[in-house]
C-alpha cells in the first residue's frame, strides 16, 4: 500500500521512550528551525513565507538561540519592510483603522507552525495505516505511551486503519487508560510522601514530569 510519508521515523519513534509523536514533532520542528537558520535565508525568494507571516514567539526564541544571527537579522529586516508596506498610510477614521488592523492580522502568524500543521496529520494517518498493514507494528503501538493531545489526533485518524479500526481503537483506548491509571497511582504515591504518617518518605522527582508528559506533552 502507499503511505503518506516514509515510515522509518515512525518505527524509530515507537521504539524509543516517551510519546512517539512528541518525538516526531520535535524532530520536524528542529529541522524547520534549522532550515530558517541555514544559508538558504540569504536568498530573498526563500524568505517569502516568513516575510508574509513571520514567526511565533516560541520559534523566534529558538532561532535567536541558534548560531546564525546574520540570517535571522536578514529575515527580520525583510519582515519589517513587508509589514511597513502593509501598514501604508495612516488610517483616516475608526472604520479604516479596523480594516487596517484586520489586514495586519492576516500577516501575523508563524511559518514554522503552519508547516508543522500541514505535515503532522500525515503521520497520524500513516500510523493508523501501519497498524492495519505492518504485522509487527500493532505490538509497538500497544506498548507506546502517547500524550493526550496526540491520542486525540490518533483517534481522529482511526478511519485510516481500515478493516482493523476496531483493534486499533481498542489498543489505543487500552494503552491510554493504562497510562492514566499509572499517573493516578504515581501522583497518589507522591502526595502520600508528604503525609506526616510517612515521615522520611521521598517522593519520586520524575513522577510529576512523567504525568505532565502524558497529560500535556513533554516539558
Amino acid at each position: 500500500m502507499q503511505y503518506h510519508i516514509q515510515t522509518a521515523p515512525v518505527w524509530d519513534a515507537y521504539k524509543a521512550d516517551g510519546c512517539p509523536l512528541c518525538a516526531i514533532f520535535k524532530a520536524r520542528e528542529d529541522r524547520l528551525i534549522g532550515q530558517y537558520l541555514s544559508d538558504n535565508v540569504m536568498d530573498p525568494d526563500f524568505r517569502v513565507a516568513s516575510n508574509s507571516v513571520g514567526f511565533c514567539r516560541e520559534h523566534i526564541r529558538a532561532m535567536y538561540a541558534g548560531q546564525n544571527k546574520l540570517g535571522l537579522a536578514l529575515q527580520l529586516e525583510t519582515r519589517a519592510a513587508e509589514l511597513n508596506k502593509i501598514i501604508g498610510d495612516q488610517p483616516a477614521d475608526k472604520k479604516s483603522a479596523k480594516k487596517k488592523a484586520a489586514k495586519l492580522r492576516e500577516h501575523i502568524g508563524c511559518v514554522i507552525c503552519s508547516t508543522l500543521d500541514d505535515v503532522m496529520p500525515r503521520y497520524y494517518m500513516t500510523i493508523a495505516q501501519m497498524y492495519a498493514n505492518e504485522p509487527d507494528f500493532p505490538e509497538l503501538f500497544a506498548s507506546a505511551t502517547h500524550c493526550l493531545d496526540h491520542a486525540v489526533l490518533l483517534y481522529e485518524a482511526s478511519e485510516y486503519a481500515g478493516k482493523k479500526i476496531a483493534g486499533y481503537l481498542a489498543v489505543l483506548t487500552s494503552s491510554m487508560k493504562r497510562e492514566l491509571k499509572k499517573i493516578e497511582s504515581e501522583m497518589r504515591d507522591f502526595a502520600d510522601c508528604f503525609d506526616f504518617k510517612n515521615a522520611g518518605a521521598r517522593p519520586d522527582p520524575d513522577a510529576i514530569p512523567r504525568a505532565i508528559a502524558v497529560l500535556m506533552g513533554k516539558l
